[in-house]
C-alpha cells in the first residue's frame, strides 16, 4: 500500500482523527478534528486562532494523529507522528468545501473565514488492518 492509498483512506473513510499536542507546560491534550485534505503533500486540517489547539500548535509543531474506521469486518487504523506548519489561506476554501462539521463548530461565516489551515508536512506513519493483519509504514516528506 502506498502513501496515496493510505491518505485516501484517511480522508474518505476515516474523515475525523484524534490530534494529540502538548501545551506550554508540556501537558498532553487530545481532540477530534476533521481531516480536510490528505494526500502525498500531507494532512491538512484547520482550527481557529482563539482555540487552545491553535496555541498548542504554535508552541510545539510536533503532533500525533490517530484515526480508525470500522466497516463490517474491516477495521483499519492509521497513526501518524510528525511536524506541522501553517499554510496559506488559499487552502481554507478546499478544507471548508466538504467539511460536514464546519457549520456546527464555526456557525458564523466570519468564524469560518478566520480559521487557520495547518499541514502535517513531515512525519512517519503506520497503517494497520486489525482484521486482515496488513501492516504498512510510510513517510510524509512534503518540504
Amino acid at each position: 500500500m502506498n502513501l496515496e492509498e493510505v491518505m485516501k483512506i484517511l480522508q474518505e473513510q476515516m474523515k475525523v482523527a484524534v490530534f494529540a499536542t502538548v501545551d506550554e507546560d508540556n501537558k498532553p491534550h487530545a481532540r477530534h478534528a476533521h481531516i480536510g485534505v490528505a494526500n502525498e503533500h500531507g494532512v491538512f486540517f484547520m482550527t481557529h486562532p482563539r482555540t487552545n489547539f491553535y496555541s498548542q500548535l504554535m508552541t510545539n509543531q510536533n503532533v500525533a494523529i490517530t484515526a480508525m474506521s470500522e466497516d463490517g469486518y474491516l477495521i483499519q487504523v492509521i497513526r501518524i507522528e510528525g511536524k506541522i506548519r501553517q499554510v496559506d489561506k488559499v487552502m481554507l476554501k478546499e478544507l471548508l468545501k466538504d467539511n460536514p462539521y464546519v457549520k456546527h463548530v464555526y456557525p458564523d461565516e466570519s468564524d469560518r473565514q478566520g480559521a487557520q489551515v495547518f499541514q502535517l508536512y513531515q512525519g512517519e506513519g503506520f497503517y494497520h488492518s486489525l482484521t486482515q493483519g496488513h501492516r504498512y509504514v510510510f513517510k510524509i516528506d512534503a518540504e
